[in-house]
């Protein structure tokens, strides 16, 4: 485990983006299965990680929390061992969704994962945006806290 807590996400209320960067003890092998393997997924994003067809670009598929929401998705990109983006909106795919980018790099010791998601359709006043944004920020502040922890379990 790493001397230090990684830091939350942060918000960019103009942008509308969620963006969070976080150290793993691991090697990046270990985050990439954590990313791309429908099991290991469901473990850490949400309680369940569907997708029929493995992760592929274009693949599509659904996350939900248990008695929460249920999340549609689609794999835009995936270039192994460096990055995976897909885009998810509640219920269907529509011009509602917005976009997860996944991006990793080699850090001393493991594995950095940058993450950013945007293109939130956002309706309101700026303080009403901010408080969605932040809510959406404490959301990738605990899913990253649990990949982080259960690629490092993976590691041992």
């Amino acid at each position: 485990m790493p001397d230090f807590e990684n830091p939350p996400a942060t918000v960019d209320v103009p942008a509308a983006r969620v963006t969070r960067i976080v150290a793993v003890d691991a090697p990046r092998a270990a985050v990439w299965r954590c990313l791309t393997e429908p099991e290991l997924l469901a473990r850490w994003l949400g309680d369940i990680a569907a997708f029929p067809d493995g992760v592929a670009e274009g693949a599509t598929g659904r996350f939900a929390w248990t008695g929460e929401v249920v999340l549609a998705a689609r794999f835009l990109a995936v270039e192994p061992q460096t990055r995976v983006a897909f885009s998810w909106a509640e219920g269907i795919l529509s011009d509602r969704a917005s976009v997860v980018d996944i991006e990793l790099q080699d850090a001393p010791g493991g594995t950095q994962v940058h993450l950013v998601e945007s293109g939130f359709p956002l309706d309101g006043d700026d303080a009403s945006k901010r408080e969605a944004l932040r809510a959406l920020a404490a959301g990738w502040t605990v899913e990253l806290d649990e990949l982080v922890e259960l690629a490092e379990g993976l590691r041992a």
